[in-house]
């Protein structure tokens, strides 16, 4: 379980009206996450003296004086999304999602209270358009156009060397059959 949790917080405004953007947080982890993953076990006793609460959780509970027991299910999608495992040091996490308007200027409040300085950490906003497919990633498009031209690259030699060994297998098949006739040929006459 992670030591801590990840808890700025962000309020998005349009420039020209100062009116609020919604930050969308439903839906942004998976469902197979909210539903079987995180539930807390039944018997688990969280005031036992075996348990100790992570250090920076209680920053980002509304009432710290009552949260002595987890709830049944953790309906907290940006917990469930923190508490997934990173493949690489360099990771994203989605936050929310947004609907902007295109040709508006938006201001981004951050209430910055993660700390990174502790442990030499840096943190990014990353704003990323996405469709059925998924986000824009230049390193996959080109990552899939490299293994594209290995595997054309594998087909082309392997189809000239199957080529030139079955030319030679073909001569060489041809020169036993040679051998074999004037072999019988000779066996016979000699018979």
């Amino acid at each position: 379980m992670a030591n801590s949790f990840f808890t700025d917080s962000f309020e998005l405004t349009k420039i020209d009206s100062n009116t609020p953007v919604e930050l969308i947080t439903t839906d942004i982890s998976w469902a197979t996450d909210r539903e079987t993953k995180f539930i807390v076990p039944d018997g688990f006793n969280a005031t036992s003296t075996a348990f100790s609460w992570p250090k920076d959780w209680l920053k980002w509970i509304n009432n710290p004086e009552k949260f002595t027991e987890l709830p049944k299910k953790i309906n907290n999608e940006h917990l469930i999304n923190w508490m997934n495992p990173a493949a690489f040091p360099s990771f994203t996490k989605l936050y929310a999602k947004v609907n902007l308007e295109g040709g508006q200027k938006y201001t981004l409040k951050i209430n910055y209270r993660y700390m990174v300085h502790e442990f030499g950490g840096r943190k990014f906003i990353r704003l990323a358009e996405t469709s059925w497919m998924g986000g824009r990633s230049r390193f996959l498009g080109i990552a899939y156009c490299m293994v594209g031209a290995c595997c054309l690259a594998a087909a082309v030699f392997f189809a000239v060397i199957s080529r030139k060994t079955r030319t030679k297998r073909h001569e060489r098949r041809k020169k036993i059959d040679e051998q074999l006739v004037a072999y019988k040929a000779n066996t016979q006459s000699s018979v």
